[in-house]
C-alpha cells in the first residue's frame, strides 16, 4: 500500500469514475487501475464496483476512503512542515512564491489575489502568486524562483510532480454582438457555429481546453492570436469566441459577455499544482480549501 493509492482512491471518491479521477491526477486511465487492482488484491475485497457509467465504492470503499482522508492529511501535514524547515534559498522561511502559468484574461490579476489569500490560508504562511508563461515556468521553477506551479492540466518534465487541486469548467467569452449573447448558456452545436481563440504559447492551457473540446466534438476553427488588437478584431469583427476557465472571478471584459457552457456539454479541466521532486509541496488542504470557498471542485 502506498501513498499514490491512497490519492486515486480519494479522487475515485470524489469524481465517480477512474477516467476522472486520472485526469484530476495528471495521470492515465491504466495507472489508476492498475493501482486499485494491486490495491483490491492487497486489501482482499472490492473497494469499488465497475459499471458502464462508472464507479460506486463498496461499504469497504466507503470505510476506506474515509481512513484515506485521514492518512493523506497527516502526510501532507508532515511534507509541509519538513518543506518549511528547509526552505531557506533567500527568502523567509515559510514564504511561499507560486507561479500561475494561464493566458493574460482580463483582470487575470484578481484571479490570482483569490489564489494567493486562500493559499495563504490554507499553508498558514505568506503566500505570492505571479503570472508566468508557458515558455519560462519550468525554468523558473527549477531555478527556485518558484515553490510551486499552477496549471490547467498537468505540467510534465523530468523531476516534476504534478497533482490536482481539483476541476473548473470554462466559459465563453464573446462580443456583446454576437447573435450567441441573447442565450443564457451555450451547447457545443453553437460554439460550432463560431471560431474559437488559441493562445500563442501556451500549449497546455489549448491542449487542456480547446483541443479537448475539439476531440469532444467541437468542429469550429481554432485560430490563433497574437495581441490584443488581433483579440478585440476576432471577438467583435470576426464573431469568435473565447474559452476562458474562472470566467466567474475575472473582471469584465469590456464590450463583451461571458456565457456557461450548458452542462450536458460541460467539461471538467484539472487545475494542477506542480513541483520538483522532494520538494515535500502539499496540495491536499490547498485543494480542500480552494473546493471549501468554491473555486474548485
Amino acid at each position: 500500500m502506498n501513498i499514490k493509492q491512497l490519492r486515486y482512491v480519494t479522487a475515485i471518491l470524489s469524481t465517480g469514475s477512474f477516467s476522472s479521477a486520472a485526469a484530476c491526477e495528471g495521470v492515465s486511465v491504466q495507472a489508476v487501475s492498475k493501482a486499485m487492482s494491486e490495491l483490491e488484491g492487497e486489501v482482499g475485497a472490492p473497494l469499488f464496483i465497475r459499471t458502464s457509467s462508472g464507479v460506486n465504492p463498496t461499504p469497504l470503499g466507503e470505510a476506506f476512503g474515509a481512513r484515506a482522508d485521514k492518512v493523506l492529511a497527516e502526510f501532507d501535514a508532515l511534507e509541509r512542515f519538513v518543506h518549511v524547515r528547509a526552505r531557506s534559498a533567500g527568502e523567509p522561511a515559510g514564504h511561499f512564491v507560486i507561479g500561475f502559468c494561464v493566458p493574460a484574461f482580463t483582470g487575470v490579476e484578481r484571479f490570482c489575489s483569490l489564489i494567493k489569500t486562500v493559499t495563504a490560508r490554507a499553508l498558514g504562511c505568506a503566500t505570492d502568486v505571479l503570472l508566468t508563461s508557458a515558455e519560462s515556468c519550468v525554468d523558473e521553477l527549477r531555478s527556485g524562483r518558484f515553490w510551486a506551479l499552477i496549471t490547467l492540466g498537468p505540467q510534465q518534465g523530468e523531476g516534476i510532480v504534478c497533482g490536482s487541486l481539483g476541476v473548473m469548467s470554462p466559459m465563453v467569452v464573446m462580443s456583446a454582438e454576437n447573435p450567441l449573447a441573447a442565450k443564457s448558456e451555450l451547447t457545443l452545436d453553437d460554439i460550432n457555429t463560431c471560431p474559437v481563440l488559441l493562445y500563442p504559447g501556451f500549449d497546455h492551457y489549448n491542449d487542456a481546453v480547446c483541443r479537448a473540446y475539439a476531440a469532444r466534438g467541437m468542429t469550429s476553427e481554432l485560430v490563433e492570436i497574437v495581441d490584443g488588437e488581433s483579440y478585440g478584431e476576432f471577438l467583435h469583427e470576426r464573431g469568435g469566441l473565447s474559452l476562458v476557465v474562472g470566467g466567474e472571478f475575472l473582471a469584465p471584459f469590456e464590450g463583451c459577455v461571458l456565457r456557461p457552457i450548458a452542462a450536458r456539454d460541460r467539461m471538467p479541466v484539472p487545475i494542477c499544482l506542480s513541483s520538483l521532486a522532494g520538494a515535500g509541496v502539499s496540495y491536499l488542504e490547498l485543494s480542500r480549501a480552494l473546493a471549501k470557498m468554491r473555486i474548485l471542485s
